[in-house]
């Protein structure tokens, strides 16, 4: 395909305009920043449970988390709600919360705690564009502010994570010495 045509469709594309979003309900949004609140800290404390036999304070951090994922929750609820009374929306609670392909449940060393903390920081940038968008929809403009709070929020804890997750000690094992345990196992087996 010639690059000129190329270029021309693209430019076609881009003009052409984009399908408008529909505001969520206030409902909705409120079952959706439920669902989504919930989510994320069952998500914190099932790592704080697991983080536990690494590190107790990388533990401590993830419930941290929780608790101000459920904060947060609270106040997005209170503000949806407008003072009235809120009967607590329950979302199913997922099953089971292992890490896919973990061999353990507890985290015992610093290769799975990292790769944990990199999956914690991924949920967290998901979280972050989840408020984003909720944003950028515009359902309820009074709720621009803690949104735009919930977004900082958001970034302050991925950026904790990140930093945490760097200062874990790093394990370089020479390529011969893993040679060498290969040949013991080998021999006692």
């Amino acid at each position: 395909m010639d690059l000129s045509n190329q270029n021309r469709e693209s430019i076609s594309h881009a003009d052409e305009p984009r399908p408008c979003r529909v505001p969520m309900l206030p409902a909705e949004l409120l079952q959706a920043i439920d669902d989504h609140e919930r989510r994320q800290s069952q998500r914190y404390r099932w790592q704080a449970l697991r983080f536990l036999t690494y590190h107790a304070g990388l533990s401590r951090l993830m419930e941290a988390l929780a608790d101000e994922s459920l904060d947060r929750r609270e106040v997005l609820v209170e503000a949806l709600a407008g003072g009235r009374p809120v009967a607590p929306c329950h979302s199913p609670a997922t099953g089971d919360c292992r890490g896919r392909g973990a061999a353990h449940f507890f985290i015992v060393d610093d290769e799975i705690a990292r790769l944990e903390l990199s999956r914690s920081l991924l949920e967290e940038r998901r979280t972050e564009r989840f408020y984003t968008r909720l944003r950028h929809g515009g359902a309820i403009p009074e709720l621009d502010t803690l949104l735009g709070d919930c977004i900082a929020q958001c970034r302050a804890h991925a950026q904790l994570l990140e930093e945490t997750r760097q200062s874990l000690p790093a394990r370089h094992r020479s390529l011969g010495s893993i040679a060498r345990s290969r040949r013991r196992r080998r021999q006692i087996g």
